[in-house]
This record gives structure tokens, sequence and C-alpha cells, in this order.
């Protein structure tokens, strides 16, 4: 069973802090996390920091993070540094840099106006995250974000291993308006690198327009989908300008159809309806896979 949330945000911070060997007296305004994260903002010594407080059972996941953005800041990329990292009472804790602005959809939602010049900024800045290599950690399990919630898929993801042939990228496949901050001009963070994976870098990119296409959680108005229509264009002409064209993308997008409804399906038991937009999506795009494969085959 997993752990609630009410129990992940009573964790006592300041004793996290201490066993990662953090003395003084910081101060720590707990954040809301995701959904299985515990965060708090801390105050120590003139400096601001980010705690993130993983669960018992997610040792690899925090390396896995704590590798990434140690490898992006390396590449000169806007992410947190790592301070400290350590475990307290058998859960993974990190200490990382405060990064300062508001999230994306924060901005587009308060100045729809911007949505052009951030929207291709949010492009750019994934294009420079998919040219990195991915650190070894990631690459040691290539083709896992193939499998990623993809059982029985079968036919998908031997299309997928053979579009891919081995590319290693860097891959954040997490990448959305809520995961990237901006002091409304640029971008200034890309944060959560939990799902991050070695790649084909159009994963990550189909991942992305998936999400702003058809996640309920981002698409809740009329008004917001006008905007994120608008700011998904900006991304692709941003992401393209900086990392070239995206060919050959349905079974990409038929693979980020199906996890996104997988990755969803637990919030939406009781509102199935709210993830018919995501399956039809979805089922068009593996329609349009299984018609560029046998294209493939008789050419």
């Amino acid at each position: 069973m997993e752990e609630s949330d009410t129990v992940m945000a009573e964790l006592p911070a300041l004793e996290i802090l201490r066993a990662l060997g953090v003395n003084g007296a910081p101060v720590a305004t707990p954040l809301r996390g995701g959904f299985d994260m515990a965060m708090w903002r801390v105050e120590h010594e003139g400096q601001l920091y980010a705690l993130r407080v993983f669960r018992p059972d997610e040792h690899e996941e925090c390396e896995r993070e704590q590798a990434v953005m140690e490898a992006v800041h390396t590449a000169g990329l806007p992410v947190p540094r790592v301070h400290r990292a350590g475990t307290w009472q058998d859960r993974p804790a990190l200490l990382i840099s405060w990064i300062a602005g508001r999230t994306l959809g924060d901005e587009l939602l308060a100045r729809p106006w911007r949505l052009w010049l951030l929207g291709m900024a949010f492009g750019r800045t994934q294009a420079a995250i998919n040219a990195v290599e991915a650190p070894a950690l990631l690459r040691q399990r290539s083709g896992s974000w193939i499998s990623w919630r993809c059982e029985g898929e079968e036919a998908l993801q031997d299309r997928l291993c053979h579009l891919a042939a081995g590319r290693q990228a860097l891959l954040h496949l997490d990448y959305h308006p809520r995961n990237v901050l901006t002091d409304g001009r640029r971008i200034t963070g890309v944060i959560d690198w939990t799902n991050a994976r070695a790649g084909d870098p159009r994963a990550d990119a189909a991942r992305t327009i998936s999400i702003l296409r058809v996640d309920p959680l981002v698409r809740r108005s009329l008004i917001q989908w006008l905007v994120l229509s608008l700011f998904a264009l900006a991304w692709r002409v941003g992401y393209q300008r900086a990392g070239g064209r995206l060919n050959d993308m349905p079974a990409f997008y038929a693979w980020a159809g199906t996890l996104l409804q997988r990755d969803l399906a637990p919030r939406y038991q009781q509102q199935p309806r709210e993830l018919a937009p995501a399956r039809r999506w979805t089922n068009k795009w593996k329609a349009r896979a299984k018609g560029n494969k046998r294209a493939t085959r008789a050419s």
C-alpha cells in the first residue's frame, strides 16, 4: 500500500536536515510537492534551498535524480544544484538549490500574451536538455523508457525499438509547464527529474505534447485550451529550431498517449470520461503508427 500524502507531509523536516548534516537553526516551510514527494523551502545561513524527501522504496529514483541534475548542471542548463544527499530512517533525501521564478503554468495564466515568447523558450530548453548525453547510470538501463507502463503493447514497443536505434539522449519525461520555472522572460529552472531516462529525444517531445494536448489536469477550461494550443505551437517551433525536425512521430505519440492514460487512470477511477480525449488521441496515433509500419515494409 502506498504511503499517504498526509504521512509524507508530517515528516520532521528539521530532523531530516540534521541527518543530511545541516546544523544550526534552519527554517523549513512545507511546500506542495508532487503526488509522491514531500518538499520544504529551507532558509539556512542566508541561503535558500529546497528539501526533497522520497519514499522508503525510492532509493533508485533519488540516485537517478541526483545523477541527472549534476549532468544537466554541468551542461550549463538551468537546474537545481545538489548540495546534500543522504537518508533519514531509510528515506532518501536531497537538499538542492532554490530556483527563483514561478511555474510557467502560473505565468501563462497571469500573462497569456507572453505565451509565444515563453513557448519558444520552453521548446528551446527542452531541445537543449535532449542534446545532453544521458549519464552512465541511465545509459545502463537503455530501452527502459519503451516498456515504461506499456505492458501488453509489444507491437508498439517493437516499432519504437526499430525507430530509436539505441539513442542515448537525456529525457526528462515530465517536461510540462508545472515543472518549468520562469521570471516572465526566460526559463530560470527545470525541476522534478524523477522520471528521467536515456533514449530517443522524440519520446520526450511526444510525452510533452501529450500532456499539453490531452492531460485533463492541464486543460481545464476553453481559455486554457486556446492558450495551450498556441503555446504548444510555439513550443514546437522553438524545439525544432534548436533541435531539428521531429520526424516519424506517430509511434512516439501512441506510446506517450498510452503512458499518459496509465499514469492518470488511478486518479480518474470515478471519472473515466475525463480520459476519453486521451484515449481518442492515442488510438488515432496507434492507427497511424501501424500504417507507417506497413508503408515502410512495402517500400
